[in-house]
């Protein structure tokens, strides 16, 4: 008699912790249907043979293709919703914190589509101050909440004798000058997405889309010359892409002007604006050049071009040379 108890006791023991296993003999949890009947006899399947398979786990998560769930359900593969009931558009819904009540956010499918659709999600590391919006082709991107305080970009000239730059063959009647650098800068105004290099002068787009671009810089230099009659052309551009070269890349805007010789005033106060909008592509890169172009008159010339030997800046505002740009 007390052998058939010790029997039976064993035997319903077993059965409490068995696992059902529905088409394999090699159950992987406690529950596991396998469809294709593809399993292994032992040892884990391989994901191939997985992805037919559904699960339950003793502590209640749900595992569909995968024998391992993480969480309450994990699907290895597509998810189709549908309400089977006319007149209502499938949703998913989120609950607040229970603690809190029992409140939902849902995410919900038009009521009407003409062909299938998909929001794609882009990375999840935005720029500071942006936001989940959609282009006009209803691609999902990442942009900016309000673009004058959140994308606004500035960098500044601020020390005179920083952006002081040697002109080659400046100074030298008969000789001419062909020459393009790049602007100097020493501070940023504000970046707030770090789209600027201020060591290099260089803005790097981070997304495609429409850019207002405004810069300007304060020359000094009086003409080696500085004789009625005598000048020389400054030209700001700016440039797309330029890898480095002042020269290389694409011009995408300019603006030019002429300093006049100023007898008896070596120190002169104007400037050369540029400022308009344009597409650009993310990773786009921008930078101002300065452009100096002309040949030196000779001598005996009573007036004409007569670049100085250094480019400087007028030590008058707190910025002598300014380059700002806004994502719009």
């Amino acid at each position: 008699m007390r052998k058939t108890i010790i029997f039976t006791f064993v035997l319903f023991s077993s059965i409490a912790f068995a696992q059902v296993g529905i088409n394999t003999e090699n159950p992987q949890q406690i529950f596991h249907v396998d469809g294709n009947k593809d399993n292994p006899t032992t040892g884990i399947p391989n994901p191939a043979q997985q992805i037919n398979d559904v699960v339950i786990t003793s502590n209640g998560q749900i595992g569909i293709g995968t024998t391992s769930p993480i969480s309450k359900l994990d699907v290895k593969g597509n998810i189709s919703l549908n309400t089977n009931s006319a007149g209502t558009a499938s949703s998913v819904r989120f609950y607040e914190n229970s603690s809190n009540g029992t409140n939902s956010v849902s995410l919900q499918a038009p009521s009407n589509l003409n062909t299938d659709r998909s929001i794609t999600l882009p990375s999840n590391t935005p720029s500071n101050g942006y936001v989940l919006k959609t282009n006009d082709l209803g691609v999902t991107e990442w942009g900016p909440v309000n673009p004058a305080s959140a994308t606004l970009a500035s960098i500044s000239l601020s020390n005179s004798s920083a952006g002081s730059t040697a002109i080659i063959n400046g100074g030298t009647g008969g000789v001419a000058v062909n020459q393009r650098f790049f602007q100097k800068f020493d501070n940023t105004v504000t970046d707030p997405n770090a789209r600027f290099d201020v060591n290099t002068g260089t803005y790097t787009v981070s997304q495609s889309g429409i850019y207002l671009i405004t810069a300007y810089i304060m020359p000094n230099s009086a003409p080696s010359r500085n004789e009625m009659g005598f000048y020389y052309p400054v030209n700001l551009e700016i440039r797309k892409n330029c890898g480095g070269d002042p020269s290389g890349g694409t011009n995408i805007m300019d603006n030019a002007t002429i300093r006049w010789a100023t007898p008896g005033q070596t120190i002169l106060r104007y400037s050369v604006v540029v400022t308009g909008m344009v597409s650009l592509n993310a990773g786009d890169t921008l930078n101002t050049v300065i452009y100096l172009n002309g040949t030196n008159a000779l001598s005996s010339n009573t007036s004409g071009i007569s670049y100085p030997s250094n480019f400087t800046y007028a030590n008058i505002s707190d910025f002598k040379a300014l380059f700002s740009v806004t994502a719009l």
